[in-house]
């Protein structure tokens, strides 16, 4: 059954539909509570379910409405043959602890790192674009934060000879990051 949802975007689609529809319930009644964010950064481990499956990232609030929060995230994951660089966009209601998160990241990865700018160049370049959505938790005055984000993950891997000419492969993805805000 896993396999098939890999293979259905339509039941990944209704997936995301479905908890863009719960977490709107959930955006409504955190809408009731000061908005200001006094802490703005955030260091948190990722954990992936593809991909990279760990990250060490940090998190930077750039911008605060009234409702709704912008802030962007940088990481880095070092694996045995692979390194990683997530870069990414988030919005996110913005009132009260708990928030409803929108997210794009894109994960440049490169397989056999090592080898990468040698003369003898043994690497494999991929691209992980990352639509989601999820939940996050952040108190505006800082401690513990705490995300979940299921998405539809965009696998790309260019051939070495025409970086354009790529076979986009589409998976189902979650991830779970914790950290501390400060």
């Amino acid at each position: 059954m896993k396999k098939d949802l890999y293979k259905k975007p339509n039941a990944i689609l209704l997936i995301f539909i479905a908890l863009s529809i719960c977490m709107s319930v959930n955006y409504g009644w955190s809408q009731q509570k000061d908005s200001t964010f006094y802490s703005k950064n955030t260091t948190y481990v990722d954990f992936a379910s593809k991909g990279a499956f760990y990250s060490i990232n940090y998190d930077k609030i750039f911008h605060q409405k009234k409702k709704f929060t912008l802030s962007y995230r940088i990481g880095f994951s070092i694996l045995e043959d692979g390194i990683a660089m997530p870069l990414g966009v988030n919005l996110f209601t913005g009132k009260g602890n708990s928030h409803v998160e929108y997210s794009l990241t894109v994960i440049p990865y490169i397989d056999h790192y090592k080898s990468f700018l040698s003369s003898n160049d043994l690497s494999d370049k991929y691209l992980y674009v990352v639509p989601g959505i999820g939940y996050r938790f952040q108190k505006p005055t800082g401690g513990i934060f705490f995300k979940i984000v299921v998405s539809p993950m965009i696998f790309l891997d260019p051939p070495s000879s025409n970086f354009w000419k790529m076979d986009p492969k589409l998976y189902f993805a979650g991830n779970v990051g914790i950290g501390f805000s400060f």
